[in-house]
């Protein structure tokens, strides 16, 4: 599983760590969040604080928030988990769970989980309104 680590940011008052872990979902992990409705708390607890990103490769709005998500500032650490699911070859079978059982249609998908319960769900958002969920 890949991860980046971001670990310092020089700010105007010195050095300020950020925590932000990049990870990437990986098939079994799926497969079983498909199986049970949600994703196995072993995602979910990796740090007090867990983003989930569900989208697809080409899409706009994931491309602008890459851009920014993984060099926000945060006083917290989270961990990030990725997936552009039409890069799997479990394509459909995601994209039926995502939109029957989570009834969401739209991408990029963002599900935010604070000690492994789901507290906040959303479409694309901006920087700031990331940062406001992640202060909730």
């Amino acid at each position: 599983m890949g991860t980046l680590r971001i670990e310092y940011k020089t700010l105007n008052k010195g050095m300020v760590k950020l925590m932000i872990n990049r990870k990437q979902i990986q098939r079994e992990q799926v497969m079983k969040a498909i199986e049970k409705g949600d994703f196995e708390g072993s995602l979910l607890t990796t740090n007090d604080k867990v983003v989930i990103v569900l989208t697809q490769d080409w899409c706009p709005q994931w491309h602008d928030m890459k851009g920014w998500i993984y060099r926000i500032d945060i006083d917290q650490e989270i961990d990030v988990y990725e997936l552009e699911y039409n890069r799997t070859d479990y394509f459909d079978d995601f994209r039926n769970f995502k939109e029957n059982v989570w009834n969401n249609h739209t991408i990029p998908y963002l599900r935010f989980y604070r000690n492994g319960i789901l507290y906040k769900e959303t479409n694309y958002i901006s920087e700031g309104q990331f940062s406001e969920v992640l202060g909730m």
